[in-house]
């Protein structure tokens, strides 16, 4: 995870965010994910729908290693805007 920063944010506020797109990425590649991850996404709903919108629109069939590229490769085009 990127730690250096996006202007704006504050370090809590980058771990909120690439916490929840992590957790759903888990999710849309089908871990279950435990209590208190789901407690977190509840906690912080605002943002969970912010990142939803923002990942990549993948079938689950496609593969995690797929999806997890795809997500990478969405995180580092996130990055240079």
């Amino acid at each position: 995870m990127n730690r250096e920063g996006a202007p704006g944010k504050s370090p809590e506020e980058m771990y909120i965010q690439q916490k929840v797109r992590v957790l759903l990425m888990l999710r849309k590649m089908g871990s279950n994910l435990t209590a208190s991850e789901e407690e977190f996404l509840r906690t912080y709903a605002g943002v969970v729908s912010t990142q939803l919108s923002q990942l990549p629109q993948h079938s689950i069939d496609q593969g995690a290693e797929d999806v997890v590229m795809a997500f990478s490769r969405s995180e580092t085009e996130d990055r240079r805007q």
